[in-house]
């Protein structure tokens, strides 16, 4: 039976689901004991789950048999997008230097920070402290650092603590770190989250073994040696359908509208409560007007990057938001040609339904200069447009020529999609304007 620790705005949701699936739930929240009756288990996890950044979906970081089966069983229940790490966080490997700030290993090129001084051609030990996820680079620096369940011991001479360690306890570690863990925190110790739950003979236990662990590490190996596996680490991504699925599986603890989990994303709090408890079903009616006055647009690549466009709605229909967008100069605009002169802004029209959204640029007299058609999950609407990029572009000048782009991408990526998701379509022809969605260009914009 794996453990699972679960935090964020999908706890309640992804917890039942983690007891209908065989996983023990350690270290809940007491609201989630609560509502499940759990009794106070202080065990570390075999997985963590918790918010991405986007509030769009989960990051599962453990033990890689655990995060295999939570995605395995996610996979099934909700359909989201996932994005695995093609190599574990603190993975320990010899790499050998290539370039400036560059090495190889697990799962490809890995940048190192500047602050290490590298020999090309060198090879060495390294650890992974950012995985790879996608096309982003990870990050490897040359140090040791072996992971247990309570601890981390690492070579770089510092003691640390968890941020999730208060400062009672944190006391208490600094104390055992300065006695009785002394010669483990001069090569360098952190105390994870679990070492507040932990006595002095477990965590001194486990420091040993994992000092054992470094010394062998520490004999290095042939260039590319994976000397130890570390943790998994992916994300997964809910669009509306998903979190709909989320929100059925809430419905069967406390009461749950549909749409809780997209207006909880939108920092809904108590008022969310209430809407709850009386079983209102306004989901789209409270995005319409949350989605007024300045929003932020979170177009959210399949791995988990974040691109944030911030503008403001000009436009509120029934079935489109019109969003102005002042572009910064420099630069041009991409599939377009067009140069992006001071003043020139972007209209970017959000339909409530359709996995689309386009946005048309114009120059700072109003002449229209190109759109750009974005192919994604169905929009959701609220302070923040949120939608998941689905790789696949359209783009046409004045000249009404289209162009696809970004097919490529989409075939590197498209295991990262569900079924559903691995056939999307750019639309032709729509333009974005003050008034809405059209299909004849502009003679110009006074938006």
């Amino acid at each position: 039976m794996f453990r699972a620790r679960i935090r964020g705005i999908y706890a309640t949701a992804l917890t039942k689901l983690a007891l209908d699936w065989g996983f023990k739930v350690v270290q809940p929240t007491p609201q989630i004991a609560e509502r499940f009756g759990l009794r106070p288990d202080p065990s570390p996890p075999d997985v963590t789950v918790k918010d991405h950044e986007s509030k769009t979906g989960v990051v599962a970081i453990g033990d890689c048999p655990a995060v295999d089966h939570l995605l395995e069983r996610l996979r099934e229940y909700a359909d989201p997008v996932v994005a695995k790490a093609s190599a574990g966080l603190h993975d320990v490997f010899v790499g050998r230097v290539v370039g400036e700030g560059l090495v190889e290993g697990p799962g490809g090129l890995m940048e190192v920070p500047g602050r290490y001084v590298l020999q090309p051609g060198a090879a060495s030990v390294f650890t992974v402290v950012k995985p790879p996820v996608g096309p982003l680079r990870g990050v490897a620096v040359p140090e040791i650092v072996v992971d247990g369940k309570l601890l981390e011991l690492n070579t770089t001479g510092r003691v640390a603590y968890s941020r999730h360690i208060g400062e009672e306890e944190r006391l208490r570690l600094r104390i055992l770190a300065e006695t009785r863990l002394k010669a483990y925190a001069s090569i360098g110790l952190r105390f994870k989250s679990s070492a507040k739950y932990a006595g002095e003979e477990e965590l001194a236990r486990e420091a040993e073994e994992l000092y054992r662990e470094l010394l062998r590490l520490s004999q290095g190996g042939p260039p590319g040696a994976l000397l130890r596996r570390g943790r998994c680490l992916a994300v997964v991504l809910f669009d509306k359908r998903a979190k709909f699925k989320l929100d059925e599986a809430r419905a069967a603890v406390v009461p749950t509208v549909r749409g809780h989990h997209a207006l909880r994303g939108q920092g809904l709090g108590r008022c969310l409560d209430l809407l709850d408890h009386v079983g209102a079903d306004v989901y789209e009616r409270a995005a319409a007007f949350l989605a007024r006055g300045r929003v932020a647009i979170y177009h959210v690549k399949p791995w988990g990057e974040v691109v944030k466009m911030r503008g403001e709605v000009v436009k509120a229909l029934e079935d489109v938001l019109v969003v102005k967008r002042t572009l910064k100069p420099g630069g041009v605009l991409d599939g377009i040609g067009a140069r992006i002169e001071p003043g020139t802004y972007a209209l970017t029209c959000v339909p409530r339904s359709g996995g689309y959204v386009v946005h048309s640029y114009y120059s700072a007299s109003g002449v229209y200069l190109g759109t750009y058609v974005n192919a994604n999950t169905e929009p959701e609407w609220g302070r923040r447009v949120v939608y998941i990029d689905l790789l696949v572009d359209k783009a046409y000048g004045p000249d009404g020529v289209e162009r696809v782009l970004d097919e490529e991408e989409l075939q590197r990526y498209a295991h990262m999609l569900p079924e559903r998701l691995r056939r999307p379509e750019a639309p032709g022809g729509k333009i974005c304007t003050p008034e809405g969605l059209t299909s004849a260009p502009p003679r110009s914009s006074s938006a």
